[in-house]
């Protein structure tokens, strides 16, 4: 039931601008769901970066397909 709940989520996330997927992930952060307190390396940065600049163009970003495509 969960996975389905997430799938359902997911779908409607990719229908949303790219301005809606910034929003909706610094209220992830806001809400406190994403943890911000973590320490990351720098090559996870890099690519958080590199990723959060695919969403600004309004690309879905699939992690682990983006981590393939840079070779990571």
């Amino acid at each position: 039931m969960a996975v389905s709940r997430v799938k359902k989520v997911i779908e409607e996330i990719k229908k949303f601008t790219a301005t809606e997927k910034i929003e909706f992930f610094r209220s992830l952060i806001a809400e406190g769901i994403l943890d911000t307190t973590d320490e990351f390396s720098e090559e996870e940065i890099a690519d958080i970066r590199s990723a959060l600049q695919e969403v600004a163009r309004g690309e879905w970003v699939d992690f682990d397909e983006f981590r393939k495509s840079q070779n990571l």
